[in-house]
Order: C-alpha cells, then structure tokens, then sequence
C-alpha cells in the first residue's frame, strides 16, 4: 500500500522473492514525497563529518546508479556535514515504471484505500476505490508503505501521532527555472539566509522560515527550493491526515512559494530573470502516524549511535526536525544508528508489516529516520520479510530481524550496507 521509496523497493524485494504483488498508489506514479511532495532530493546515503562519503548501498544504492545511468541524478551536494543527491522527477517516474514492469508487479495506480477489514488478528479484505469503482482484494500479507499507517490504522491497530499530538511542519517545495547557475552556486548560503532575514523586516515578503535550502538540478538549469514553513495562523500545524487541514496547507504553501519567488528574484544574485517552474503536486509531509510496534527507535538511540542485530537499514543522516517556530538539527559525527526490523511490526495484524515514516519512532528519531535512502531500505527489508513470513508461516509478530537478514542474504539481496 503506496508506492513512495518504502512502497516501491517493498514490491521489487517481494518479487525478486517470488511472490505475486500488487503495489496500489494514490497518484498516477510512484515516488511519494519525493516526487509528489516535491522534496526532490535522496538524502541518507552518505556518512556525516569532516569528509562524508556513500555508506548506504542494497536497494537504495542500486536505485540511485540507475538513476544516474539515466541521467536523473549529477553528484551529490553538501547539506551542512553530510551531502544529499538532487534527482529529476520524470527520470525517478520512469525507473519506476521499469521496475515495476521488469520484475511483473501488477500496479493499480489512482487507487485509494476506502476500508480494512479484518477477521480475528488478520487482514482480510482490503475495500479501494479504483477509476472503475470500489473493488475488495483479499491479500496474503499487507505492507503498510502508505506513509500515514493507514492500514494499521484501519484495523484499530495503535499509532501515535507527532509529540503530543504536534508534527513536523509541512512544506511546500519548488522548482524555480531562469537562475543564473554560475552566480548561485558561488552563493554562501548563509548569505542566502542573511538576506532572508533582511527581507523579512522590510514587510515586503511572507517569509515564516528563514533557514533554508536550494539546490541544483541535475539538469543544470533550475534549483530546487526547500524554503516554506506551513502554520495555521496560530502557529498550530496542518495534520496530514485531515483533508480540512491539508487544503489550508496547500494553498497557504502556494502564497508562501510565490513570496519566496519574489524574494529571490527581487534579492538574491542570479535570480533576477527566475521564474517558478512548478511546485510539488501537494504540500510536502513529513510526519503523521507513526506505529506502535515491537520495538521503538527512541531519540537516544540515534544520538548515542545504537547498533543492533538484525537491523532493516542504517544511517547517518541528522536529526532535521521542523517545527512551527523552529528548525533543530543535530548531526551525528563520523557515527551510524540501526533502525531495528521490529519497528516494522505492529502489534496487531498477523499478517500486516510497515515500511518508511509510519516506522515506530520517537518524534525526534522520526525527523532522522524519514528520509529517501533509508524508506529504500526498510522497504526492501518487509519485501524480503513477506516472503519469509509466507514459505515459514511465520505471524508478523514472531519474525526476527536475523531471520529476514539470513533470508535475503540466501536469495540474494543486498543489505543495506552491501555494495
């Protein structure tokens, strides 16, 4: 269920594993934040410190040679101690579709999830609507890759949402064409920030973040621009999960990205002749439910560098936790943290398993664990998983992160850190 970076290595590990899959996505590709939100970028593949250098491989790092093979991605640039790889959009649909053709996983795209039913501890009966009308699919095993544990959710398993009740805040990212490369990319971006806050006591600009990001398309010819912060008026933050909340978030992200437009054209070098190119197809999301699950990657555990057996994936990218009145990142220096595969298993669904942000965090380690290579390489963990729950008979609650990881090193796998 979903067909973002978690959703889409899920499908390809599970029939590489020799099951029959089918990926349902929403909108009419795959991507989800990445590409529908926007966001535009594959952060988590490289090491934090002095000399950051690509530590994340398996699915993620397979992903990303392709991507590069077609042109879709250029070399990676520096987000403060790490780097991040900027991809194009178009070329990330079309990989996608490749795979999804290549390894014969039935796809039904413009798919909602209408209801879940389940019989005892066990999914049963998936209720989507399709273009065609509602159809009801009876699987052997659910993957929640859906971003907001719908699944989990529809069956009255536990979540938690944000701190308190309070989430990171949405972001409605950018393209801008028309820059003047050369110039920008000579810019310090804490002059960009400078000027920002210049902008801001002037009255001219609705700038509500000052700390922001713009990079370089691989095309050479645009930049991204990760600049705006979602409130309500009252500082309170838009819910991902309600659509009242979403439509607030979507149009006060486009006013917010026009005013940065503006901003840059009017105040930045190399703007003077930019022009907004098209913003994501919604407003960026990074956080709404997360699982209950067997285990829980807790705050500590990121910054203490916590390392476990069995891990789905690991990682070296900060804690980037955006709030209402502030942006918080702490690095971890030249040092990893494992996300445990028993963060995938809630606790209720014998036969259900999650993949991506709806992973059982703490709010901080969520802002962390969200990002593109390592929803990859969860994903490609409860691919793998699906199949070893079905040839073993295996409940979601019994399997073993060793277990999976024994399972895809037999059928040939690559984990996370295999080149």
């Amino acid at each position: 269920m979903g067909g973002g970076a978690a959703g889409l290595s899920a499908a390809v590990a599970a029939a590489r594993c020799g099951l029959d899959v089918l990926l349902i996505e929403k909108y009419g590709f795959c991507g989800g934040a990445t590409v529908a939100g926007l966001s535009g970028t594959i952060c988590g593949l490289y090491s934090s410190g002095e000399r950051p250098e690509q530590i994340v491989f398996g699915f993620a790092g397979e992903f990303h040679e392709r991507l590069k093979a077609s042109g879709g991605v250029k070399d990676p640039v520096p987000f403060g101690r790490t780097m991040l790889v900027p991809h194009d959009s178009f070329v990330w649909k079309e990989l996608a579709d490749h795979y999804l053709r290549s390894e014969k996983i039935k796809t039904l795209f413009h798919t909602t999830l209408i209801a879940t039913y389940a019989g005892g501890d066990r999914v049963e009966t998936l209720v989507v609507r399709t273009l065609d009308g509602l159809q009801a699919i009876q699987p052997q095993l659910v993957i929640d890759a859906s971003g907001d544990a719908e699944v989990v959710h529809g069956i009255g398993g536990e979540t938690t949402l944000g701190k308190n009740g309070v989430v990171q805040t949405p972001t409605m990212i950018f393209r801008v064409g028309g820059v003047a490369m050369d110039v920008f990319l000579k810019l310090d971006p804490n002059q960009i920030e400078a000027l920002v806050h210049e902008a801001n006591r002037s009255g001219k600009y609705h700038l509500p973040r000052t700390h922001v990001y713009l990079f370089p398309m691989p095309n050479g010819r645009e930049v991204l621009c990760n600049m705006t912060r979602i409130t309500f008026p009252d500082g309170s933050v838009p819910l991902g999960v309600s659509s009242e909340d979403m439509t607030y978030a979507e149009m006060e992200g486009r006013l917010q990205a026009r005013s940065y437009a503006t901003f840059l054209r009017d105040r930045v070098p190399g703007f003077a002749h930019s022009y907004i190119v098209e913003t994501g197809a919604q407003v960026g999301i990074r956080q709404t439910r997360s699982l209950v699950a067997k285990s829980r990657l807790m705050n500590e555990d990121v910054l203490a560098g916590k390392k476990v057996k069995g891990a789905a994936t690991f990682s070296a990218w900060p804690i980037e936790a955006h709030g209402a009145g502030e942006l918080k990142i702490v690095y971890l220096e030249d040092d990893t943290y494992d996300i445990p595969f028993e963060t995938l298993i809630p606790l209720r669904g014998t036969n259900v398993l999650a993949a991506g942000r709806c992973l059982s965090a703490e709010h901080e380690a969520l802002a962390s664990a969200r990002v593109t290579g390592q929803c990859f390489g969860m994903g490609y963990a409860a691919g793998a998983a699906a199949a070893l729950m079905l040839r073993e008979n295996i409940v979601a609650q019994n399997v073993r992160g060793e277990d999976v990881q024994h399972w895809m090193k037999t059928r040939g796998l690559k984990l996370a850190g295999e080149a």
